[in-house]
């Protein structure tokens, strides 16, 4: 994570806007907010930076000086915060304005329900009532300057991928023809990822988030043929591919004031010659994306500290919304804006949006073709002292329906839950009805968890609350009328709740299993696999600790008694799909491909008592990065089977498939090929 955090916090002018928020306000930033004192907060040891950023045509990374062996550490099971699903940028920023943003004042003109503006003046009175006493002025040229300077460059590159023959000499491959897709969670409604493939290409943004690569891809060979870069002040973020149209979201911050989204269209039926042929910016950094036809629906996120109207359009020509494109969701407790954009790309070329936006914030979204959820962390409650502003209320999830059909957006609903999301997991709408899992806090700052279901206004029409206190939601899935909810602090429960009766939702039963599952992946009619961590008891702390990789097979035939079937579960190991379901690669209905990173286990209090060389101190250091693989999972009646590693010298995020042949892609940008066996 330490990487993340130093890019993060280096890309925004090394953190300065922390100070620049109480230097507004005529005070001292405090010790414990400088950058370093943020930066101990948020990771006490932080881990060695092992990405390398792709090497452009004919050059090889340098490589780093050999360094002292570490000790690996194991990641400390805590309760999840809101802060995870945003970016560390908007973590941090979020975390201080939480501290300091005032309690709102209903007399000040702060609407109690879902409000649209008829005038920029009206919008501007909300903002000053929510960021009182900051106080400042329009920001008429903030996205002036819209150009980021992205270009394609490199054609006809040389062959980048290492095929490992001796693995693949016995290998059984499947029928040509075919690829994986990206792993959604709604059928026929498509999800941005930074890796696409068709039957004969690669398409993937590398590890920096400055290139897109196209690769060809033949028989385990690849062959790059275009690098796409992004300018000086963007990061591609995503990635859309339709037919012979690839569609590119990224950020540009120029400042940290502001940060924009982007939609680029490349014309890609010449893969030598990418041609970027539209774009479409809209304010905020992105939060996610999704596709439906030729509609890419793109929703952001702008805090703003001083007055702030939204803008969208063409590159170098956008325009602020006008104050009836934008709402306001009841009682908001931050100034931050959610701008929903409906980007139709089918002519490739003249871009044709629909864009709005609500006076409200955004985490995740769920969206299933027709209406679009948005969920946001908000603060409710607290209370003022020494003439400053505190919050000391609890966290709740602000809601926004939005309807999404055939290109449309429109605001319709706003309301509010107690308690944070997981994430987009969390979130399902069935025959109308919106259901949605939180975990809150008590007082005393203990976790207790609910689930909500809502009408078609937003309605709460039935819950479940307060189950299994002292844990935190994990993972959710809803299938039909049931909700599989996978908590954890200790042990890792799964609960079944039947959601038949929207007023009457009850718990039927759970079972307990070491470790806990971050992902519930359905494999049969009655039949869940769980995907997560495996746990062990802490040295010297008296808490679990994360030591690998885990899976558990659960039974739900009999709602009112689930049984663990199987578990399996390899030490040292950690996947992407741990947190992030777009890594997992679906062969067929009980088949899985997941890359994976394993690190060995070496008794490190014995190696730090040796008197090592420099020489024994880079070859330690060296197993501490340990190996890349891609683990093939298949579920066999009432086991997991574990097929043999694709094994691989370096670290692995995603492993496609097209035509029989694994291609896994590294850290470093580089692909390691197998033929499926």
């Amino acid at each position: 994570m330490s990487k993340e955090i130093n890019e993060e916090m280096n890309r925004i002018d090394d953190g300065k806007f922390i100070s620049d928020m109480f230097e507004s306000d005529g005070l001292e930033t405090p010790d414990s907010l400088s950058k370093e004192s943020v930066m101990e907060m948020l990771e006490k040891a932080p881990e060695k930076d092992e990405s390398v950023e792709v090497a452009p045509e004919n050059e090889v990374p340098e490589k780093n000086a050999a360094q002292d062996a570490k000790k690996p550490e194991l990641k400390v099971v805590k309760k999840r915060t809101w802060l995870k699903p945003l970016g560390m940028v908007a973590a941090a920023a979020a975390c201080f304005m939480l501290v300091l943003m005032p309690v709102l004042d209903k007399a000040k003109g702060v609407p109690d329900e879902l409000t649209t503006f008829k005038s920029y003046g009206e919008i501007n009175k909300v903002i000053d009532a929510i960021t009182e006493p900051q106080k400042g002025v329009l920001y008429e040229d903030e996205t002036s300057d819209l150009s980021d300077g992205s270009r394609i460059i490199v054609k006809g590159a040389s062959p980048e991928t290492a095929y490992d023959e001796a693995s693949n000499a016995d290998a059984v491959g499947s029928s040509g023809g075919s690829h994986s897709d990206t792993y959604i969670q709604v059928e026929g409604v498509d999800e941005a990822d930074r890796v696409k493939v068709d039957d004969r290409y690669l398409y993937y943004i590398n590890r920096s988030g400055k290139r897109i690569v196209i690769a060809e891809a033949d028989k385990g060979k690849t062959k790059r043929t275009a690098v796409i870069k992004a300018g000086k002040y963007a990061e591609f973020r995503d990635l859309f591919l339709s037919g012979d149209r690839l569609v590119a979201v990224s950020s540009v911050n120029k400042n940290w004031t502001s940060t924009d989204t982007y939609v680029k269209v490349f014309d890609i039926s010449d893969r030598e010659n990418p041609v970027q042929t539209a774009g479409y910016l809209q304010s905020g950094a992105p939060v996610s994306q999704r596709m439906v036809g030729d509609i890419v629906y793109v929703v952001s996120d702008k805090w703003t500290y001083e007055r702030f109207i939204p803008v969208c359009g063409k590159e170098g020509k956008a325009e602020k919304l006008a104050p009836s494109d934008i709402c306001c969701i009841p009682n908001p407790s931050t100034a931050e804006y959610t701008v929903i954009g409906a980007v139709d790309v089918s002519s490739g070329k003249e871009i044709k949006h629909v864009t709005k936006a609500v006076l409200g914030g955004s985490q995740d979204i769920y969206a299933n073709g027709e209406n679009l959820y948005i969920a946001g962390t908000t603060i409710v409650g607290g209370e003022k002292k020494a003439g400053m502003y505190l919050v000391g209320g609890d966290l709740a999830t602000e809601v926004i329906k939005v309807r999404m059909k055939d290109g449309d957006v429109k605001i319709l609903k706003a309301a509010t839950v107690e308690g944070e999301i997981d994430d987009q997991f969390s979130m399902d709408e069935k025959d109308g009805y919106f259901r949605i899992a939180t975990t809150s806090f008590d007082d005393a700052g203990d976790e207790s968890n609910n689930l909500f279901v809502m009408d078609k206004d937003l309605k709460v029409t039935g819950k479940v609350s307060g189950f299994a206190k002292g844990e935190s939601i994990r993972a959710v899935r809803y299938i039909k009328d049931k909700a599989y909810v996978i908590t954890y602090e200790e042990t890792d429960p799964l609960f079944v709740i039947d959601l038949s009766d929207s007023s009457k939702p009850v718990i039927e039963g759970e079972v307990k299993i070491s470790g806990f599952s971050t992902m519930l992946v359905p494999v049969a009619e009655d039949r869940l696999l769980g995907i997560g961590y495996s746990t062990e008891d802490g040295e010297d702390i008296d808490m679990e600790v994360t030591n690998g990789l885990k899976f558990a097979l659960f039974d739900v035939s009999d709602p009112s008694s689930p049984k663990v079937l199987h578990s399996k579960s390899i030490k040292g190991a950690s996947s992407e799909v741990q947190e992030d379901h777009r890594a997992l690669v679906k062969l067929g209905d009980t088949e899985y491909l997941l890359p994976c990173n394993i690190t060995p286990d070496l008794d490190w209090d014995k190696i730090w008592e040796k008197d090592l060389s420099d020489e024994e101190f880079e070859k330690y250091d060296k197993l501490y990065e340990g190996t890349g693989a891609v683990v093939p999972v298949k579920v066999k009646g009432d086991r997991i089977s574990l097929g043999d590693f694709y094994e691989s010298k370096k670290h692995i995020d995603r492993c496609p498939v097209i035509d029989g042949y694994i291609y896994a892609i590294a850290e470093d940008g580089s692909i390691v090929s197998f033929k499926l066996r």
